[in-house]
């Protein structure tokens, strides 16, 4: 369909009318297709939680009925009777009293906003002293790391002194009686 119009518009360049566009076709019953058919079966809503919810909702009417429905009933009555300075001054007390909670309130946030500003430079002054705690131990740690690779190495010399020591003294044995030397020792203290 979209194709045809535009088609037609391309086949008179010069047409003054091609400028407007077609009035629109309207849709029949027959041009509908239905893709897929919804399920009319009839359902207890009476089980429903969002129902049961909704109907447990109380009615209630406006305070001023005469103003919303814009009906002309003995409600407007009553409304010309209210005292237009009563009215007025049950606003400007109305309005007082909002002011007074408005001040109220933005008393109260100035106070947190005080003590939420403290608290951050409590909390940056612990964090930088942690963040100082945290790099000596860090330091800590690598000599406690290197002291114990230190002992590691000083195990395997000792494994290694151990094992040499009696190939040591084997040969120190086969040795001629004047060659020999003394029985060696870790001992301090001897020499």
């Amino acid at each position: 369909m979209g194709s045809e119009q535009s088609a037609e518009a391309e086949g008179r360049p010069g047409d003054p009318s091609s400028a407007t566009p077609p009035a629109k076709h309207r849709a029949k019953m027959g041009d509908i297709v239905v893709v897929a058919q919804g399920s009319q079966a009839s359902r207890d809503v009476s089980s429903d939680p969002d129902v049961i919810k909704l109907q447990e909702i109380p009615a209630f009417q406006p305070l001023l009925k005469g103003l919303l429905s814009g009906q002309t009933s003995p409600t407007n009555a009553r409304l010309e009777k209210l005292d237009p300075q009563q009215v007025l001054q049950l606003c400007l007390r109305y309005q007082d009293h909002l002011h007074q909670c408005a001040e109220a309130v933005a008393f109260d946030q100035n106070a947190l906003v005080k003590r939420i500003k403290e608290m951050d430079l409590s909390v940056g002054v612990v964090f930088s002293s942690m963040q100082e705690r945290q790099k000596r131990y860090a330091r800590y740690a690598e000599q406690i790391q290197k002291v114990q690779e230190m002992s590691a190495i000083l195990r395997r010399v000792q494994l290694g002194i151990d094992q040499t020591l009696p190939l040591l003294e084997r040969l120190n044995s086969l040795l001629p009686e004047s060659e020999r030397l003394e029985p060696f020792s870790m001992q301090p203290g001897r020499l």
